[in-house]
């Protein structure tokens, strides 16, 4: 088929419901009845109806624009995937898929419980038509929904898609360095993801970040092979990827940005080899076809969005964690329990920056793509005073892994050459650097496991402990667990008011919190009083950084 054809076939089919479903229809088929929110969904509904329309008139537009592009390199990456080099990766994607799954449900943290709540268990329709809270990660909670509508609920099958995004992520990394790498410096980074303490704890997360890493891997893939041969397929990939990235997360836009100025970089220079319209097909095919797709994800709840969804939830959060050097210490923590220590996460950064040095000359799209991302992402949350959690950059993973693998390669060439080995020996100690790499990242992939948060643990407990008489409350980020999840009798308090009502008719009164640093900056009376009239029974650790759930009772 004509790509006219299916430019008429793709943007018709567009254009009809556009044209021709009612807004009121399409509330009532999706979203249900509107109650309160029946003037956003109606002008997300309009809005939605006009982007369909636009978008359907662009692709007609689309193809009968005359771009001429060719498809080289196809051969290279037959080549590169051939033989032993596909069964190496094929054999780190089943190692990969087996660290994910085990231990896949274990104890479920905050943000999985409410995204579980207040959007998964809803219909597909409605996930699709409400966005009151940052967490809903939209092609995620459609992907969790759906996973649970086949397996039937249950902690694992909530995180199910994670974890398949993650072991997809594998493959994506290989595919994403053989464009600017060899096949050995591929097949260790893809190794390297495969087992890295980070991913496999973000595998079994039921939040979208590895469905965002995988199309940040994939874009950038297809945005590569797409500016080397000119090819309208290879953008309209590019372009699907990207606009599935933004519909997961929406810190998938600054890949996008850092992808738009790989993209113009030549154009500007001078030093683009394609003439012509050709040399907008990326602009018009790829960047702008991914725009319309991804405004058409969220059009229908962009009023929600602007009326206080993006920022919901952050109010009342711990100045702390929107300081940059809280970041910082994170991230530095997060390296010594990914690579065992603090000694091998100082070898790692700086074998990190000769890999940065050495594809900043060669291969400079690398460090483009990973520094204008994080940057500006870094950038936009401070200007919004926004929480600077290490996990928003998520994205950047698979770009530091491969800097991450050079730099190791590069040390091990130079330790070859102090050791005056022949040069057709000269690759090998980088080989075995790159393999301890690895072989570090297995040692440390089991403090992943675990309950990220231990709310079911003390939940057993205190029901255990608790006597006739007893009253349990919760203060603070424990109250939506408690309340909404686990559905128990305990009292939620929010003053110090209301924890002594509760403790003046109480023979013994018991306090469960979590995230001391949240409580004590949201309820400092409540925590002080924890303090000095209660003693801490227990406590169960997550693997979540101060994650921990305390448990309090009245001291005697």
């Amino acid at each position: 088929m004509s790509r006219k054809l299916i430019g008429i076939f793709a943007g018709g089919a567009l254009l009809v419901p556009g044209l021709l479903v009612p807004s009121a229809l399409l509330i009532e088929l999706l979203h249900g009845p509107a109650g309160e929110l029946q003037q956003q969904l109606m002008l997300g509904a309009a809005l939605f109806r006009g982007v369909l329309v636009v978008t359907g008139l662009y692709f007609i537009l689309l193809g009968f624009l005359p771009f001429a592009g060719t498809s080289r390199d196809r051969e290279e990456m037959v080549e590169a995937g051939s033989g032993a080099r596909l069964l190496i990766l094929l054999a780190l994607v089943i190692l990969a898929f087996v660290a994910r799954l085990y231990r896949l449900d274990q104890g479920i943290w905050l943000d999985e419980i409410f995204a579980y709540v207040h959007y998964v268990s809803q219909s597909a329709g409605r996930i699709f038509t409400t966005f009151d809270d940052p967490n809903n990660h939209l092609f995620y909670t459609l992907s969790a929904s759906l996973s649970i509508d086949l397996f039937g609920e249950g902690t694992w099958a909530l995180r199910l898609p994670a974890a398949v995004f993650g072991v997809a992520c594998v493959p994506a990394l290989y595919y994403f360095a053989r464009q600017v790498s060899s096949v050995r410096e591929s097949l260790f980074s893809a190794a390297l993801l495969a087992f890295a303490y980070h991913h496999v704890w973000f595998s079994q997360n039921a939040r979208g970040y590895t469905a965002l890493l995988f199309f940040s891997l994939l874009s950038s893939a297809f945005l590569v092979r797409a500016m080397r041969s000119g090819s309208m397929r290879e953008w309209l990939f590019y372009a699907v990827a990207a606009a599935l990235g933004v519909m997961t997360h929406l810190t998938m836009g600054f890949v996008s940005v850092a992808q738009f100025a790989v993209y113009m970089a030549p154009i500007v220079t001078g030093r683009s080899a394609q003439q012509g319209l050709d040399r907008w097909s990326g602009f018009l095919g790829g960047f702008v076809t991914g725009g319309l797709l991804s405004i058409l994800a969220y059009a229908f709840v962009l009023p929600q969005m602007l009326g206080g969804g993006l920022v919901s939830g952050t109010e009342g959060t711990v100045e702390e964690w929107t300081n940059p050097v809280w970041m910082v210490l994170e991230v530095i923590r997060g390296l010594q329990i990914g690579f065992a220590g603090g000694l091998v996460a100082l070898v790692a950064f700086t074998v990190f920056a000769l890999g940065m040095i050495d594809y900043s000359r060669k291969q400079p799209v690398v460090p483009a793509l990973l520094l204008v991302s994080s940057v500006l992402g870094f950038l936009v949350m401070i200007s919004i005073n926004y929480t600077l959690f290490p996990r928003f950059f998520f994205f950047a993973m698979g770009f530091a892994v491969i800097i991450v693998i050079r730099g190791a390669m590069l040390t091990g060439t130079g330790i070859g050459r102090l050791l005056r080995l022949p040069r057709a020996e000269n690759g090998w100690p980088g080989s075995v650097l790159c393999a301890g790499l690895v072989a570090v990242a297995v040692l440390s992939m089991p403090l992943a496991y675990g309950p990220k948060q231990d709310y079911e643990g003390a939940l057993q407990f205190v029901e255990r402990e608790r006597v006739a008489g007893d009253t349990v409350v919760t203060v603070g980020i424990a109250d939506y667990p408690y309340g909404s999840f686990y559905s128990t009798d305990w009292v939620a308090v929010d003053s110090l008011e209301k924890l002594n009502k509760v403790r003046a008719q109480s023979s013994r009164t018991w306090m469960v919190y979590t995230m001391p640093m949240h409580t004590e900056s949201a309820f400092p009376d409540i925590f002080a009083s924890l303090e000095k009239d209660f003693d801490v029974v227990e406590r169960f650790p997550g693997t979540l950084n101060g994650g921990e759930v305390v448990v309090c009772r009245t001291r005697l």
